[in-house]
């Protein structure tokens, strides 16, 4: 072996708790990598496997003449296949609960657009003309086997239909009902496929819509255009492109998440390694200067040193990144099951991606040489001459900053003073000790200020905005009297009518969304500005969400045109909302009756319990009155809302837990080595009658004062950084509002001092163990 290949393995093997934690620092970064880009990889497959084997629509088209827009698009070049269908919400009442939900309308044989795949039972008869096909999210909630029978209103009362099998469609991956409402809960949505001659008797005419496949399904702007162009002349009241289909959107975002995901933690992880990379070794560099010296003079070139000190960032890279990136891609397989198993995904593809190891291993790699290039260079270029003379001490021993600005810390004990002298004295470890700290922070800030967010967005949409228990939605339009009389059951404090209307806004573009009309001083729902203060519902025109300023250009105190049901109107924008959820109008009742010209009747009702109210009891006596078509209990939406959210939570807790595992190696790596270069000093103190523990107690003192000053930076970085991120995951359907708790930043300072000091102790136990004579003689070369 040769003389530097054996003084590597030596080194590392003396130092090799350092090694451990730099290696480890990669590996978690890698294996970060590996997992969020692998799952990615293997989801966007499953999606488009899934969008191509069930022709998933590019384009879908609603209201107006839908047989004249058919009959237009299949003139078109590039249009493989167009049809037509009925769909519509409908109330249903499924095992004692009556709920709003969708029918889509299917022909008897798999529809040449948007295809079904049968899970359980059978597929659509003519023989069985009141059969139905349930969607699986709605089949698994209720029960729902091939023989069960639940009822749907239409124009001639209730009518019982028999699920004849469960299906999973590309349209209901995931179950939303359209854009502004992506969340919903199986009790309060589902859907059944039904024989497009029964969905049309439900609904009382047919078809609405008309579904348009592309040839083999890719995109073509152009002809979306034209497309688009043509739904427009026909009357149209809502079209959307593959992209912009409700389910399809819901999953586009978590993909984004993912994405993001695999470049944004794992390049924060490895720039902590690569720093606590670059610690070590430009210590050890410094530290071994009379050592390189001795090489170069005996004739070792200055290339052979190079490699040398290079090799010291070569081997952990390697050993964390190989291992790092074998596991992330196991760990994906892991994700992207549990993933497509949670949401129903029809088609499920797990695949090797050599590109994805290859990735990880040069990311770790590269990370580690780039770390340790400026002091391996530095190494190569010593003068062997000085080198052998070493270096004189740091500082000088000037008084400190803390003594100069408060002169009566100059009576301190001497290992206190000590402590405040030893920060200024080498300057060069106290900002690589601060740099640990700070990185540590920012670590354990991302994922928990991501933590907290979420959790306080949840209370916010759900306790603060939504203020209402439940939503009652009516067989027909009702009158005043009809929504009050929903007061007089037990445990209902207040009733209030509300509609719901689909809109299309243009100002600079256009912007399909939900209009929802309150009664002139609601306390329904909240209404918050951008800055966080409440507002009230204005009697003069409507509120929007922020996201419209980037949509289409709108800002408080411009007009938009609404278009609904063939009307169109002009309304003034009061104020623009920050919500978490959707992008949603609202507008006092009589300003929209004011705007078009006519009654707005009531369909729905929102409802809010006593505190002292049993809502199953409550739930039962709405649902018997005979006028009362579905019941929306809101709790049970933020109970589905936590559900979906399981997934966010385990994956931003095992950030946290790496997170936490990366700042205990990072800060760990910082004071060991911060420990192990001063091994002459503390054998000098030893020599002229210093106690070990009080040396040991000084170095501490020095290293928590240290970690103390790099607190305050490290959470001010950390949040800033946490905001960035959060602020990537915002969208028109989603707004993500950096929110850390104060407790979050006291803890998170808390556990940085309590690792920093528990990083000390293997280095402050090799102190009781050093042998002054060895030192010496090891100086004396």
């Amino acid at each position: 072996m040769s003389p530097l290949r054996h003084k590597l393995l030596r080194d590392i093997r003396s130092q090799r708790a350092q090694f451990v934690a730099v290696t480890l620092t990669i590996f978690l970064g890698v294996t970060l990598f590996a997992a969020s880009y692998d799952s990615y990889q293997n989801l966007t497959a499953s999606y488009e496997s899934t969008f191509s084997d069930f022709r998933f629509a590019n384009l879908t088209v609603a209201g107006g003449d839908v047989e004249q827009f058919s009959a237009a698009a299949a003139a078109y070049d590039g249009v493989e296949s167009v049809m037509t269908r009925t769909t519509s919400d409908v109330p249903m009442h499924v095992g004692g609960i009556k709920l709003l939900g969708r029918v889509v309308g299917l022909p008897y044989e798999q529809p040449a657009v948007n295809q079904v795949l049968v899970t359980r039972g059978d597929y659509l008869s003519a023989s069985a003309p009141a059969g139905v096909l349930a969607e699986e999210h709605m089949a698994d909630h209720f029960d729902l086997a091939p023989g069960s029978q639940f009822q749907l209103l239409g124009p001639g009362g209730w009518q019982t239909v028999t699920v004849t099998g469960h299906v999973s469609s590309p349209e209901y991956i995931w179950p939303a009902r359209d854009r502004q409402e992506l969340l919903t809960s199986p009790d309060n949505f589902g859907v059944a496929f039904a024989p497009e001659s029964l969905a049309r008797r439900l609904v009382g005419n047919g078809p609405t819509e008309t579904i348009v496949y592309y040839t083999d399904g890719a995109d073509n702007h152009e002809l979306t255009d034209h497309l688009l162009a043509e739904a427009e002349a026909a009357g149209a009241t809502l079209s959307f492109t593959r992209d912009q289909q409700p389910s399809n959107v819901a999953l586009s975002e978590d993909l984004k998440g993912f994405e993001e995901l695999a470049v944004f933690f794992p390049m924060l992880f490895l720039a902590a390694a690569g720093m606590a990379t670059y610690v070590m070794i430009s210590r050890m560099v410094h530290a071994q200067q009379p050592y390189i010296g001795v090489l170069l003079a005996n004739g070792f070139t200055r290339r052979q040193v190079l490699a040398h000190y290079l090799g010291y960032g070569a081997l952990p890279g390697l050993a964390g990144s190989l291992t790092g990136a074998v596991a992330g891609v196991l760990l994906a397989r892991v994700i992207t099951g549990f993933y497509t198993e949670m949401l129903s995904i029809p088609i499920t593809l797990i695949q090797f991606h050599p590109t994805t190891l290859f990735a990880g291993v040069v990311f770790g790699v590269t990370t580690s040489l780039v770390a340790v290039l400026a002091p391996a260079r530095t190494a190569s270029r010593i003068a062997p001459a000085e080198a052998m003379r070493g270096s004189p001490p740091a500082g000088g021993g000037r008084v400190s900053l803390p003594e100069r600005v408060a002169p009566p810390l100059r009576r301190l004990p001497i290992p206190w003073r000590m402590a405040l002298r030893g920060i200024e004295r080498n300057p060069r470890r106290t900002v690589f000790t601060v740099l640990g700290v700070v990185l540590s922070l920012t670590l354990v800030l991302v994922s928990w200020g991501m933590l907290d967010t979420v959790v306080n967005l949840m209370e916010r949409q759900f306790v603060q905005i939504q203020k209402e228990d439940a939503t009652v939605y009516f067989t027909g339009p009702v009158g005043p009297t009809d929504v009050t009389n929903l007061t007089t059951i037990d445990g209902v404090a207040a009733a209030e009518a509300v509609s719901q209307i689909p809109v299309v806004m243009s100002s600079s573009g256009r912007y399909e969304t939900t209009l929802m009309t309150f009664e002139p001083g609601t306390d329904m729902h909240g209404f918050f500005a951008a800055d966080g203060s409440h507002i009230t519902l204005p009697d003069d025109g409507v509120l929007v969400g922020q996201a419209l300023t980037n949509e289409i250009g709108v800002a408080a105190g411009d007009t938009v045109q609404l278009q609904m049901d063939g009307r169109t109107w002009t309304a003034r924008v009061s104020g623009l909302l920050d919500e978490p959820l959707g992008t949603i109008a609202y507008a006092a009742r009589p300003y929209v009756e004011d705007g078009l010209g006519s009654a707005l009747p009531a369909t729905a009702a929102l409802v809010r319990y006593d505190d002292d109210a049993r809502v199953e009891k409550v739930r039962a006596a709405v649902l018997e009155r005979d006028d009362v078509a579905a019941f929306e209990d809101a709790n049970a939406l933020y109970d589905t809302a936590q559900r979906y959210m399981i997934f966010f939570y385990v994956f931003v807790g095992v950030m946290l837990l790496f997170g936490g595992a990366m700042a205990f190696a990072l800060i760990f790596s910082a004071m060991s080595v911060n420990i192990a270069e001063r091994t002459r000093e503390v054998a000098t103190l030893m020599a002229v009658g210093t106690e070990r523990r009080t040396i040991s107690r000084m170095i501490t003192a020095e290293n928590m004062i240290v970690a103390l000053v790099g607190i305050p930076l490290g959470l001010a970085i950390g949040y800033v950084t946490a905001g960035l991120a959060m602020a990537s995951f915002s969208s028109d359907l989603f707004t993500f509002s950096l929110y850390v708790r104060p407790s979050t930043l006291v803890i998170s300072a808390l556990a940085i001092l309590v690792v920093a000091l528990l990083s000390q102790w293997p280095g402050l136990r090799a102190i009781g163990g050093l042998e002054i004579a060895k030192i010496v003689k090891e100086r004396s070369l």
